[in-house]
């Protein structure tokens, strides 16, 4: 009876080696090729306007090269949260999968290679009624300051600066530009938060005195006003500037005031609208101030849901 022996000590050995086999493969970290290989199986899974999430972040910049702008849009790459989103694509490397899709629920998947592509369902996704970093532009808003009271003209051709690597984000041609310069113009651009992530926002440094305000008119609201602000990582991770407050009004009436400070990183906000909740068009106003005016980059994003 030694045959049998013998078949069922290879047999068990043959599944060892398979076992060993798919762990160091599914541990073996993806190169070039791989991730062009994701090129097809992305495109076919891909539903229009769906996010698509790596998992472990540090392969995103490998996703975006081998994938492209299509399949990253700036605004996805940048997004101040995953909260609005009905459904997403994670490319899973190493056995990883994304703390920001915790919530999700798995509806589908398929291996490719290094990879796992699950599509995943937000159980409760937010309907945005307004985005207002979408709507800054000349039609439906203005920004003026109030000590001194002045208007901050549009344009479409200011000067692209850009701060580089430690340096301001980038202040876009198309901006509000404000008394003081560049840096007290109006406009969306991209911060790296505290854990160095891409966040779109509207830059909105506060003046030396009083406020700057960035009006909205012909809104349609929805029950709140939610966002995020923060400020570019240094400066979160300095923690030497003033707290910067951000007060919303509706209509004339203040709804809800939220501070920031140093360290606080990227962080929510949300302000109910109580009796201006679902209003066709109402005009909503942005006030950014702060004690001391030195150093706050600070940047937000908000909409109505």
């Amino acid at each position: 009876m030694r045959w049998p022996r013998v078949a069922l000590g290879a047999f068990v050995a043959l599944g060892i080696v398979e076992l060993v086999g798919f762990f160091v493969s599914s541990r073996r970290k993806p190169d070039f090729a791989d991730w062009a290989a994701l090129i097809g199986p992305v495109a076919e899974e891909r539903k229009q306007g769906e996010l698509v999430v790596v998992a472990p972040s540090w392969g995103e910049p490998l996703a975006r090269q081998a994938l492209g702008d299509e399949i990253f849009p700036l605004r996805d790459v940048a997004r101040p949260d995953v909260s609005r989103y009905r459904t997403a694509l994670e490319i899973s490397a190493l056995g990883e999968t994304s703390p920001e899709l915790s919530g999700f629920r798995e509806i589908g998947r398929r291996e490719v290679g290094p990879f796992v592509i699950r599509r995943l369902e937000n159980p409760s996704p937010a309907a945005v009624v307004f985005d207002f970093v979408d709507g800054l532009g000349p039609t439906q808003a203005s920004v003026h300051t109030t000590s001194p009271e002045a208007l901050c003209p549009w344009t479409t051709n200011a000067r692209v600066l850009a701060g580089g690597l430690g340096g301001h984000p980038t202040f876009p041609a198309a901006r509000f530009e404000c008394p003081g310069g560049p840096f007290f113009s109006i406009g969306p651009t991209v911060i790296a938060d505290q854990d160095f992530r891409p966040r779109r926002c509207l830059f909105a440094h506060p003046p030396a005195r009083g406020e700057v305000v960035t009006r909205f008119s012909g809104v349609p609201l929805g029950n709140v006003i939610r966002g995020h602000g923060g400020m570019y990582w240094i400066i979160e991770r300095e923690r030497k500037g003033a707290p910067v407050a951000l007060a919303v009004r509706v209509d004339g009436e203040e709804i809800g005031r939220w501070e920031h400070r140093d360290g606080d990183g990227w962080a929510a906000f949300e302000m109910p609208l109580g009796a201006h909740a679902g209003k066709k068009s109402a005009t909503v106003e942005f006030f950014v101030s702060s004690k001391n005016h030195a150093h706050r980059h600070f940047c937000f994003e908000a909409d109505t849901r």
